[in-house]
């Protein structure tokens, strides 16, 4: 069974390593990149933050730092927690703009699996405890 959590886990990773690094080859060599049909708001959207100039290398840099993460056991829910608002932000562009919701849902499920399966990882972002404050000599 843990194998087949690995090989989820790995699918999710490679998918969102390769989206990032694809934006970055293509802004830094000019390679393809792909011309996907969208609504009119969505396609404003993407425009709009695209000429930003800003958002598309924060989602790249965020896609492959998550994948990243996500291909480690030990790093897993670190991935997690950095996908997240992303794979949320897809969520929400999908349903409501672009409506295309089983791509944002699957996205946001899959994610929300690999969450419950790496509870355990991510219980300490529930509990933290800060420590006494030591007087100072």
């Amino acid at each position: 069974m843990t194998w087949i959590i690995a090989v989820a886990r790995w699918l999710f990773a490679l998918f969102y390593i390769y989206v990032g690094a694809s934006w970055f080859s293509y802004k830094l060599f000019g390679t393809a990149w792909p011309d996907h049909k969208e609504a009119p708001a969505a396609k404003a959207l993407t425009t709009a933050l695209t000429d930003s100039g800003i958002v598309d290398p924060l989602i790249a840099s965020a896609c492959l730092a998550g994948g990243l993460l996500l291909l480690f056991r030990r790093t897993a829910p670190l991935g997690i927690v950095v996908l997240a608002p992303l794979v949320v932000g897809i969520f929400i562009f999908h349903l409501f703009l672009n409506h295309d919701w089983p791509w944002g849902t699957f996205h946001l499920c899959y994610l929300g699996l690999l969450a419950w399966l790496y509870r355990a990882g991510l219980r300490p972002l529930w509990n933290f405890q800060t420590a006494p404050i030591s007087k100072a000599h």
